[in-house]
């Protein structure tokens, strides 16, 4: 119930886990036993409303509304960190998929289409913060290249269309592939969210960060190089997802699907 804190990189000083709490995904009452017994001395509880580096990690259903209910009653800014899921899931990220508000939240990756970009906002009053002492200082800030390439990835490329669209082939995707592990009994599971989704080599869906740790890495090790020799490129690495562009139309997601059957039925062999 109390996971540790420890550092993830060299570099870090130790003690930092002093200043650190650490609580499981999807166990609200782990988190309120948490700020019960020192909610006094929190400041914020920084989270991905859905875990995008473990695969995909969907929240269970009312698990965000208590968090945030949780938050506001003990007075701990919570921050959404939304580098994955912002307009990926939804053009109004996990906010608008979920009907949940964090008090602050960042962006980056998708909402510039490619080029270097991060944002971060939220309420007012926090954000006021800024101009009165908050140090926000950086060379590319407001960079006229990044900005651009924002407005037009947000204004001219992810419209509603692009949505429905996303919302079609990646329905058709999961479904394709989610046919071939049933009918070779792969233990594996597929999440479809929005324009993002992914293959977790686990018979049940992943719930928070442990179950992850159960999944078959062989099998992630067997099909990466198997799809790349058929021309379907992932990002390496068993704790990413696909994502969908408007670029992407049904010739495509059938090499995929193709691909995978025949990856299944080898397995299966």
């Amino acid at each position: 119930d109390t996971p540790a804190a420890t550092p993830k990189s060299l570099g870090m000083p130790k003690d930092l886990d002093q200043w650190i709490r650490v609580v499981p995904f999807n166990d609200a009452d782990a988190l309120e036993r948490l700020l019960v017994a020192e909610g006094d001395k929190i400041a914020a509880l920084i989270m991905e409303p859905v875990m995008m580096n473990v695969g995909i990690v969907l929240p269970a259903p009312g698990y965000l509304e208590r968090v945030r209910e949780l938050c506001t009653k003990h007075g701990v800014v919570l921050i959404f960190d939304e580098v994955k899921c912002g307009v990926t899931i939804a053009a109004g990220g996990a906010q608008e998929r979920f009907g949940v508000k964090p008090d602050l939240a960042s962006w980056a990756k998708s909402i510039g289409g490619g080029s270097a970009i991060g944002a971060f906002g939220g309420k007012a009053e926090l954000m006021d913060l800024i101009n009165h002492g908050a140090a926000h200082q950086g060379t590319y800030n407001g960079n006229p290249l990044s900005v651009a390439a924002s407005l037009a990835t947000l204004t001219e490329v992810l419209t509603p269309e692009a949505y429905v669209h996303f919302a079609r082939i990646g329905t058709k995707l999961a479904e394709g592939l989610r046919a071939s592990i049933d009918k070779y009994g792969i233990p594996a599971n597929i999440i479809d969210l929005g324009c993002k989704g992914c293959v977790t080599y686990r018979p049940e869906p992943l719930t928070c960060y442990r179950d992850f740790l159960e999944t078959n890495t062989d099998l992630y090790l067997a099909s990466y190089p198997w799809m790349i020799n058929r021309q379907v490129f992932m990002t390496p690495g068993d704790e990413e997802q696909w994502t969908l562009s408007v670029a992407h139309g049904d010739e495509e997601i059938d090499r995929y699907v193709d691909a995978f059957a025949e990856f299944c039925a080898e397995l299966a062999s």
